[in-house]
């Protein structure tokens, strides 16, 4: 791993290139697998509004989405993105969603109001580490006790209840259709997937049924297989190896893994959404002498280096080619958009002091 100091505050530092050449302008995100798309609708409106949101992170959007934190659907979120209420309230419908608070290892559960053939969805958010806090989503009948209804989902037998997920790190949300009073699931995916599809679930028969997915993002195995062939994607290669592979234990802090995982989730990101991109925490000028410093240090540094500066211009005309065609943008508009983002990219990889 090249020798940079990555502070925690920016070990979700993002990888800000384009892909995903073959997108069409405004043509994410958009349903899938449906056996029920009829039962996906709102949902569709709600992962179209987190996509257009500020948020770099599509399970983060709710607080954007939601003004003033006034849900218009039912909705389960943290609003301060942590994966815990810690700074903030859960945002949620009263009129379609009902709040447990608890004690023990379970912090709080979540109930759907309005049954479906006697049963209703219920989330439950409790303890795990400093990370944030762990969830699971069930569907339990409206004939258990209410009293009891944190005790079985903290058990490990869960009787009475049907498990979808528990113990995960993502967030489900719960989305209510303001037309009719159909409630659906969201599991948002673990996050450590990149810009992953949301899976949309029913109540069918008493049971969780997937009725379709959200997709995002064109399919792809790694975010780099978005990229447009070319400058951008071997731009974007060298850059993930200068990032290099984690040295001896990193604990549970993990910064080079995090490091990959911001950049995997960034490839995707700006490729359809580069208005999420923030700026690096270094100064276009602190960065331009960091790179210059570190790339002394050895041959294959100073290989790496003079690579960077062969394919940052060839890149940068890349970048703006796809924000003209996957985008829609203008040639002024996406000259500049593509001069941001690929300066902000080269920055947000690389953490150097900062002097005085």
């Amino acid at each position: 791993m090249a020798s940079f100091r990555f502070s925690r505050g920016l070990a979700f530092a993002t990888l800000l290139f384009a892909g995903a050449a073959h997108a069409e302008p405004a043509s994410w995100p958009r349903i899938t697998q449906a056996s029920d798309a009829a039962a996906c609708r709102h949902a569709l409106v709600v992962g179209k509004l987190a996509f257009e949101s500020s948020a770099p992170t599509l399970a983060d959007a709710a607080p954007a989405i939601l003004k003033e934190k006034k849900p218009a659907f039912g909705i389960l979120l943290a609003p301060d993105g942590a994966g815990n209420a810690e700074g903030g309230e859960f945002i949620v419908d009263d009129s379609a969603v009902e709040r447990k608070d608890v004690t023990g290892d379970v912090k709080a559960v979540f109930l759907q109001k309005a049954p479906i053939g006697g049963f209703r969805f219920a989330v439950t958010q409790q303890k795990m580490n400093w990370q944030g806090d762990w969830y699971g989503l069930y569907v339990i009948a409206t004939s258990l006790d209410a009293d009891k209804i944190a005790e079985v989902l903290s058990s490990e037998k869960k009787e009475g209840a049907k498990v979808v997920f528990d113990n995960t790190w993502q967030r489900p949300w719960l989305i209510r259709d303001p037309e009719s009073p159909q409630v659906v699931a969201i599991d948002t995916q673990h996050p450590a997937d990149f810009v992953a599809d949301w899976i949309v679930y029913k109540i069918a028969n008493g049971a969780a049924v997937v009725a379709c997915h959200i997709a995002f993002r064109p399919p792809a195995k790694r975010a780099v297989d978005l990229l447009p062939a070319g400058p951008l994607r071997r731009l974007a290669a060298l850059l993930d190896d200068i990032i290099g592979v984690p040295a001896g234990d990193e604990g549970t802090l993990q910064a080079t893994s995090r490091v990959h995982l911001a950049a995997a989730n960034a490839v995707a990101n700006l490729a359809l959404r580069p208005w999420v991109v923030a700026e690096p925490y270094n100064s276009a000028a602190e960065i331009a002498e960091g790179l210059k410093v570190w790339s002394r240090k050895s041959a294959i540094f100073r290989a790496q280096y003079r690579r960077m500066q062969t394919l940052y211009p060839q890149a940068l005309r890349a970048l703006a080619l796809h924000y003209r065609t996957a985008l829609g943008k203008s040639p002024v508009e996406s000259s500049a958009l593509a001069r941001q983002s690929l300066d902000r990219a080269v920055g947000a990889h690389f953490v150097f002091p900062k002097r005085g």
